[in-house]
């Protein structure tokens, strides 16, 4: 089933398409959607749609800007536009960017159907094509594309001098390959796929890597490949390693690949230092597996910042979730903690002094991380009444304790980049305007790198927390005030009252009213929440029309 990701800013479009469009009897899946492309750029890198369904003239980035991105980030995704303006510029424009279909507003649905049939034909003889081993031997020796990668191979080895590395420049030169550049950064990409698995994944990267123009290169190595990323400075250069590496991960010829592992070094200016660049991607991957680390993508940055882990009694976990954790989340990890301890009669007196040892032990780490003295901030008295009370208010007292200290040296939520923009967004999570870039530009990060580092070390994407946020703000306020959903809406950062609807219904499985109704007695307030200037006559054109 081909996965589709519309983007219009036109709330009627968007809710007819999902709505009445026959998507999954005729085998495609509307993975999710969004009324502009900056919105919808981090939910198409998270979802990995095999089609993007976009118009073209649209607030914040246009539907060219996102199709240039996709294009960039993703090239396997298959784009079709869906326009209302007859202007033959975007067309041509559209032409070098990947696009497939250029459908002029209005369209029947047959019309659509059509489009994306042929689209996704394309799509499914293209993979059939990327199967036979004819075709992938055809990819490598065609060009000089087989003597480049064994040229860049000799870049990677252990040792080498200025001769050898300026000889090779120059040979590259001459198959039209430049290296010169401002910054470069290698990335280790680990993987144990053979044989015919392992070539496909390796002309899957070098594809990738063309697609970037000549940014990236790639070559095959022993456990997988490493690729060399060429940018005009540091940021840059770490926004395209990022980028690629995600790319990369979504791949469908490694994305079931379960030890896929990609390692990004340090960003080095000077063309004879890549080697330097390369040892430290190969020790960010050494090391991440021997320390059970599982993130699939992580930089010499991410390693160098990783809290060390505690080896006593593998209680490090509950350190981990409240290291950074407001006093107000308290109360749920430690139900969750207790919960996942165990609850039968027989285990349950152990499960509970597991936790107290963990709390105190996560109470001190705390303290000791705000820069404090346990014994000066942690009462001893109790933290012996911790150990051996029944219940968990002692417990609870103690850890509020450690987390105050912590508060009160600022460094609470503020200490890592994560948690800096966990921060960030609770402030800010009210503006309607808000992008990935803004809280990556606040943290000091390039987009792709805080994008991945955000996912892994939260569980979740930037989409999702945001979202989350929001609906989690929403709820508060349809539980304890008599707002109107469309107020509510806009209150937790959405201008389309309609859009905040369906997202809170998809989170919740119920709408704002129905909410509103289960979680407070009295009488509520009207919501209107019904399509605007959706009349009877025209809800059924535009079934048809979109």
């Amino acid at each position: 089933m081909m996965k589709v990701f519309l983007v219009d800013d036109e709330i009627a479009i968007r809710e007819n398409l999902r709505n009445s469009f026959p998507w999954e009897e005729n085998g495609f899946q509307l993975l999710g959607e969004a009324p502009d492309g900056e919105m919808a750029l981090p939910m198409i890198r998270d979802l990995n749609p095999d089609i993007l369904l976009t118009d073209i003239r649209m607030p914040f980035m246009d539907g060219m800007e996102l199709c240039a991105e996709v294009k960039r980030m993703m090239p396997w995704v298959g784009v079709v536009i869906l326009s209302g303006y007859d202007d033959f510029s975007y067309a041509q424009k559209a032409i070098p960017l990947g696009v497939r279909e250029y459908l002029l507003k209005p369209i029947t649905a047959q019309e659509l159907l059509s489009a994306l049939k042929r689209v996704a034909g394309q799509i499914a003889e293209e993979r059939r094509a990327q199967e036979s081993m004819a075709s992938l031997r055809r990819d490598v020796v065609s060009g000089n594309q087989f003597l480049r990668e064994k040229l860049l191979e000799s870049l990677f080895t252990e040792e080498g001098d200025r001769f050898e590395d300026e000889q090779l420049m120059r040979q590259m030169r001459a198959m039209g390959v430049n290296l010169a550049a401002g910054c470069y950064v290698v990335i280790d990409v680990a993987f144990s796929l053979k044989g015919e698995a392992r070539a496909r994944a390796r002309a899957a990267l070098s594809a990738l890597a063309e697609a970037t123009g000549g940014s990236v290169f790639t070559c095959g190595m022993a456990h997988g490949a490493r690729a060399l990323v060429l940018g005009d400075n540091e940021q840059d250069a770490e926004e395209r390693a990022y980028s690629f590496a995600s790319s990369a991960a979504h791949l469908p010829q490694l994305v079931n690949c379960d030890d896929l592992r990609l390692s990004i070094g340090e960003t080095v200016r000077d063309y004879y230092d890549i080697r330097r660049s390369m040892q430290s991607a190969r020790h960010v991957r050494h090391t991440a597996a021997g320390q059970g680390e599982g993130r699939r993508i992580i930089g010499v940055g991410e390693l160098n910042d990783r809290t060390t882990l505690l080896n006593s009694l593998e209680l490090s976990p509950l350190y981990e979730r409240l290291q950074y954790a407001p006093a107000e989340e308290l109360d749920a990890v430690l139900a969750e903690y207790a919960d996942l301890l165990g609850s039968g009669a027989e285990g349950r007196d152990l499960a509970m002094g597991y936790l107290r040892i963990a709390a105190v032990i996560a109470a001190r780490h705390i303290v000791s991380d705000a820069g404090a003295d346990p014994q000066d901030v942690l009462d001893e008295a109790l933290i012996a009444e911790a150990l051996r009370a029944e219940g968990l208010d002692t417990v609870k007292a103690l850890l509020l304790a450690a987390i105050r200290c912590r508060d009160d040296s600022g460094r609470g939520l503020g200490q890592t980049p994560v948690g800096r923009a966990r921060a960030f967004l609770s402030r800010r999570y009210s503006d309607p305007n808000l992008m990935l870039q803004d809280v990556a530009g606040e943290v000091g990060m390039s987009q792709s790198h805080f994008s991945t580092v955000f996912a892994q070390e939260t569980g979740i994407t930037f989409t999702q927390y945001l979202t989350a946020l929001r609906i989690g703000k929403a709820k508060e306020l349809l539980s304890a005030t008599r707002m109107r959903s469309s107020e509510i809406a806009f209150a937790v950062g959405y201008n389309d009252a309609h859009y905040f609807s369906y997202l809170f219904k998809k989170q919740t499985g119920v709408t704002p009213s129905e909410y509103r109704k289960s979680n407070k007695s009295e009488p509520e307030s009207k919501d209107n929440e019904t399509t605007a200037g959706a009349s009877p006559e025209n809800s059924k054109r535009i079934s048809t029309i979109f």
